[in-house]
């Protein structure tokens, strides 16, 4: 047949995945290509060199894990925190480490390397509440960039309910199974009179006290059979209120003192600090006398100072401690602080009082504090991550849920909507906000989706956005992040140390993902602001030195080598120190914005065969774009399976200094007296190059660039000949 001029003018469906490298039939195949390596596509369609990576400095702890979190006030203020193990380091802005004298400065944090890895947290103005299931609420503070306050979240009432008492006392049933008359036996003094009536529960068993003999002794018929006679210390519940009747001396005013008298022994020195919800009020009790006798502070006003009977009040206490846990991730939602998943409150939601984040005071007015669990879907699907959007969104691992008030009404205690409008399920990687909709990380890891409102079906939907480049997620996403300017692009970081980044626009319909390597593994990136967009930071894992070594880097345009070090000498010298931490790498070097060569690090320094005023010095990456398969239709069908020729290629560059073709480099340099002794320019326009080989089916194309240069690849033509 004869030659045919084939041009694919965008790259906006990114690298696309082997399992989609027969469908030429769809559209975003003549748009995507085979491999993208180290590109970033951008929304215009052409694929770029991506921004390479500057040193900033190691992490404490080169043989732990730590992670980086950012924190911002402002555009002009905004931080990246490293967290480790037991420890907090803070980066600024566009520089460097925040330094206490000649060493980082440093705060103590209660979270070990592991724990570090299961952090959320969400910022209102300049406190940030930071979550972990194990550990009570903290918030952090900055005072100023050397001087950060890490504290136990200064909470005046926190969530309380009815959910009794642990002991540090073991039972000795006389039966484990179902029955009447079954005597219990306490290790030391645990049972009141008052606990006649209450429920003894521990893991499947569950038993009602019958009669209190002593304080070590009692009887119980076992409504749900124990695993074993022994029941463990500090493991079995004794659930309900004290089956007595209390009478307070008095029903206001709030902020009042009252005594609580019971008509049976009922009161226990570990209540003090617990809440007494009676005659439709609350008091905290503050001093406990006796076990008949009780002192407190009134919070709510009672209805009336008489004697309440068994069942009609309740003794309640906080349920974020030690013992039960602590919710394991939070956000900001409609002026309030949100949190939920506690180990044992995996489904339930918590609200503070709106504008006041620190008060929890569950009522029934509009701005009080609210709890609330999840819709039951027959699993318990414990709360993983939140997000906040149009709804509260708590992504659970079976499912995801939406949480708002009604029509045009903020959610508040007596008006909420929660249903689950998927059921994909959701890890423990934060979600990221980019636009009006949501992108989270399925439950396994290897599927991003993105949840929005979507108003034709008045309904919330998560399609997946990594259908068409699934390949690249399949080693599982653990860390993202998101930069929305000056590109607007999702930095995943892989399980297996690589970077996946997505660009996304929808209203260009550009999804694009490509991957990111490096001479080392990724394992953490976060996202601030700066003056001109948005910047990535990371900490990469590498190895110096025969040694494993830790570094945080930033990612900085017109950067073109990874843990890059900058050097200027007004003289201008060939030896180049400052790179101990490449200490027996190789790494590339620009000497006054032209490639020099590749050097071995060794003392910490290279000399170059030239004196230079200003050099890049760093480890060296590829650039890599390869072509998908050309189609085209002909009077005998599909180029698929025929033997093709690529005659010529022409290769639209922008801002471009060098590239390969299939191996072969592309001449960019241009002759004249002029241009001697000068860098060689950028070029922006076409290049032409022709190839001979025939091949079956395939007609490969790599376009190629291993030196640390710019590069942008705007479009590229070919011409074609198939012989069927």
């Amino acid at each position: 047949m004869a030659r045919v001029t084939i041009t694919q003018t965008n790259f906006t469906a990114g690298e696309v995945s082997p399992r989609c490298f027969g469908r030429v039939d769809v559209a975003r195949y003549q748009n995507g290509a085979k491999h993208l390596r180290n590109c970033i596509v951008n929304i215009h369609g052409g694929a770029e060199r991506r921004d390479g990576s500057l040193f900033v400095a190691g992490t404490k702890h080169h043989a732990q894990r730590s992670r980086l979190i950012p924190y911002v006030f402002s555009t002009t203020q905004a931080y990246v925190l490293e967290f480790g193990h037991l420890y907090m380091r803070v980066y600024v802005q566009s520089g460097g480490q925040v330094m206490a004298g000649p060493d980082p400065y440093e705060i103590a944090t209660p979270y070990s390397a592991d724990m570090v890895q299961e952090l959320d947290y969400t910022q209102g103005a300049d406190t940030m509440f930071i979550f972990h299931g194990a550990v009570a609420i903290h918030t952090l503070r900055r005072l100023a960039p050397d001087n950060w306050v890490l504290s136990p979240a200064p909470f005046t009432v926190t969530p309380f309910a009815e959910i009794g008492d642990r002991f540090g006392a073991s039972l000795t049933l006389s039966d484990a199974s179902t029955g009447t008359g079954r005597s219990v036996t306490a290790s030391a003094g645990t049972f009141l009179a008052g606990d006649v009536g209450r429920h003894i529960t521990y893991l499947s068993g569950r038993a009602k006290i019958t009669a209190v003999a002593s304080a070590t002794s009692a009887t119980a018929q076992i409504l749900a059979a124990f695993p074993d006679v022994a029941v463990p210390a500090d493991d079995w519940i004794l659930e309900d209120s004290p089956q007595t009747t209390i009478t307070p001396s008095a029903k206001d005013p709030v902020g009042a003192a009252v005594t609580l008298l019971a008509d049976a022994d009922s009161f226990r020195a570990g209540d003090v600090g617990k809440y007494l919800r009676i005659n439709s009020g609350l008091v905290l009790i503050t001093a406990v006398a006796d076990v008949q006798n009780a002192t407190g502070t009134i919070k709510e006003e009672l209805s009336a100072a008489v004697g309440s009977p068994p069942s009609a009040w309740s003794l309640e206490r906080a349920v974020w401690n030690d013992t039960d846990g602590y919710p394991c991730t939070g956000a900001m939602y409609e002026q309030r602080l949100v949190a939920a998943g506690s180990p044992r409150y995996p489904q339930t939601v918590w609200g503070s009082r709106s504008g006041l984040f620190f008060d929890f005071t569950i009522g029934t007015n509009d701005d009080d504090a609210f709890s609330f669990s999840l819709p039951s879907t027959g699993q318990i699907n414990p709360i993983q991550r939140m997000a906040s959007a149009k709804a509260l969104i708590p992504f659970t691992y079976g499912g995801e849920y939406t949480m708002e008030g009604g029509v045009e009404k903020p959610l508040s205690p007596t008006n909420v909507q929660a249903k689950s409008p998927s059921v994909y399920g959701s890890g423990t990687v934060k979600p990221c906000r980019v636009g009006n909709e949501v992108l989270f990380v399925q439950r396994a890891g290897k599927k991003l989706r993105a949840m929005a409102y979507r108003i034709g079906a008045d309904t919330y939907s998560a399609p997946d956005l990594t259908v068409l480049a699934d390949h690249l997620t399949q080693a599982g996403i653990v860390d993202m992040c998101y930069q929305q300017e000056p590109r607007s692009i999702l930095w995943c970081v892989r399980s297996d140390g690589m970077l996946a980044t997505m660009t996304i626009d929808r209203d260009e319909s550009v999804i694009a993902w490509t991957p990111q390597g490096t001479a080392g593994e990724y394992e953490s990136v976060a996202s601030i602001p700066n003056a001109d967009g948005d910047e990535v930071w990371a900490i990469v894992k590498r190895t110096a030195g025969g040694q494993t070594r830790r570094y945080v880097e930033r990612f900085q345009p017109e950067i073109y080598a990874d843990s890059t070090i900058l050097g200027a000498s007004v003289p201008g010298t060939d030896t180049w120190s400052g790179l101990d931490h490449l200490e027996g790498l190789t790494v590339a070097a620009r000497a006054d914005d032209v490639f020099v060569g590749t050097f071995e690090v060794t003392g910490g320094q290279i000399v170059l065969p030239r004196a230079a005023h200003a050099v890049q010095i760093g480890l060296p990456y590829t650039v890599e774009v390869t072509l998908l398969r050309p189609e085209l239709q002909y009077g005998e069908g599909s180029a698929q399976g025929n033997a093709q020729r690529v005659h010529e290629v022409s290769l639209l560059f922008m801002d471009t200094i060098g590239a390969k073709l299939n191996g072969d480099v592309i001449s960019f340099r241009e002759f004249g007296s002029d241009l001697l002794d000068v860098p060689p320019a950028a070029l922006s326009g076409m290049k032409r190059a022709g190839l001979t080989e025939w091949s079956r089916g395939d007609a490969e194309i790599t376009i190629a660039q291993d030196e640390p240069n710019p590069f942008h690849l705007l479009s590229v033509v070919r011409k074609l000949t198939v012989n069927s």
